[in-house]
This record gives structure tokens, sequence and C-alpha cells, in this order.
């Protein structure tokens, strides 16, 4: 394989045969075409894969199209690198990081390995951020909106932005065409104390227009600007309803 090559590409449909049952710890750079930082990763990823080639197996998952990866994993920040060995998730790290860090991470399971010593997998979804101080209306509102027990989708839009006036026909598309699915419109200008309540909780920093797909206290998806189209959207919410684990995993309430 030329170093152009690689790393090689994973999808959903091949996560369990490439990675999960993999006998090599696998290296998974969750990344997408439109975030700068994942670009200027990629270098980093093709060393590595050269660099390690043999002990430790490199691959790129594209994040807007393998949505059942990126929910099943807590994904919420591109990008983001996943570590697997011996069908467990043992590490993850959040934003470009050196390849320093990333050989760090490798050679101490390769020497675990080395050593014998048992995996110990990591949490599959991201820490929740502490519940938010006070108890206003707005805060009020938010938390029970994250905390829905079906999966709901948050939309937030500036009604004086072109782009976002834009992308709410792709968000009033998905409504219309999906009338049981839980949605709330946070118009930004006339509710500002709920969209900043919204981030508060979720702990998705704020933009508009941004979308959410949120249920029992995790924030299954999110996207902003063009991102969001009514596809998009139908497709997170199939994935929300399909993920095993959502109940288990919020079964003590808490908000993002």
């Amino acid at each position: 394989m030329n170093a152009s090559d690689s790393p090689a590409a994973v999808t959903d449909a091949e996560f369990t045969a490439r990675v999960l049952q993999s006998p090599l710890p696998v290296l998974v750079d969750v990344w997408a075409a439109w975030c700068q930082p994942c670009v200027t990763l990629k270098p980093v990823m093709q060393r590595l894969s050269e660099s390690y080639r043999d002990r430790v197996t490199v691959l790129m998952l594209d994040a807007d199209s393998n949505l059942e990866t990126v929910t099943r994993f807590g994904v919420r920040a591109l990008p983001t690198v996943l570590l697997f060995d011996q069908g467990a998730l043992v590490a993850r790290q959040t934003g470009a990081q050196s390849l320093a860090t990333y050989a760090q991470l490798l050679d101490a399971r390769l020497a675990a390995r080395a050593a014998g010593e048992a995996v110990q997998p990591v949490a599959h979804t991201t820490p929740v951020a502490p519940a938010p101080t006070g108890d206003t209306p707005a805060v009020r509102e938010a938390r029970a909106l994250v905390q829905a027990s079906a999966p709901t989708v948050l939309f937030k839009h500036s009604a004086t932005c072109s782009i976002s006036i834009d992308v709410k026909r792709q968000y009033d598309a998905f409504v219309q065409a999906h009338p049981q699915v839980a949605t709330r419109l946070v118009v930004v200008q006339q509710e500002r104390p709920l969209s900043t309540a919204i981030e508060t909780v979720t702990a998705v920093r704020h933009e508009s227009p941004q979308a959410l797909v949120v249920q029992e206290g995790q924030v299954l998806w999110h996207a902003s600007h063009h991102r969001i189209t009514a596809e998009r959207l139908a497709q997170a919410v199939r994935v929300a309803e399909a993920a095993p684990g959502v109940s288990s995993a919020a079964s003590a309430p808490s908000a993002h």
C-alpha cells in the first residue's frame, strides 16, 4: 500500500469485522471533509499507519456517512481518534493531537499486550457535563428536552441569517415527512435564554443554524449550517431509534 493510499477507510457495515474482530489493535480516526483539524491530522495518521505496519491497523471513518458508529461510540467532536483492542474500546483522543501523543498511546497498548495485561475498556460515551446551576424556566425546559425518552430533534434557527433561513427549509421538510418525531424549534432571537440553556445542558457549543438529536440525557448527533439536511436528520433519528443501550447508558438521567 502506498502512503497516499493509507490509512484505509472503514464503514459502519465493515466495523465489526475490520475493527472489533481484528487480531491487532485498531486506531480509528473519525473525521469529516469539512473539518479543517481533521484534514491536518490525516498526514499524522498516514505516518502512524506506516510506522506501526503489521502491529497496529490505522483506519479512517467518515463521520457524516457512518452515523451508526459515531452514535454507538459517543463521538461528539471531530476529530476523535478511537483505539480498539480485542473488540473493546480502550482509549479515545478528541481534537487533533501530535504524532508523539498517538505514538505514546499505541506504544502503551502494545506493551500491555506483550505483558499479557487484561484489556481495560473505557466508556463508549463521552463523559457528561455537570448539570447547570440555577433552576430557571429555560434550564428546566432544556433539561426536559434532553431527557426525553424518545429521540427528539432540537433546531436552533436565526431569523436574520440567510443560511439559517435556507437550512430551516430542510428542517421543515423533515418535520412534514416525520410528524411522529418530537421536535423543538428555537428561534434564537426570541428564545435566547433557552438557546443558552441548551448549550449549557448539552455542552455542545452554540451555533445557528444548529440541529441536535437528543434522548435520555445524551446528545446522539449534532450538526450545524449546511450539514443539516432533511435526509441527515432522518438518518440520525433512525440510528438513534435503532441504537442499543441508550436507556441503560442514561438510566440515571443526567444532562450534558
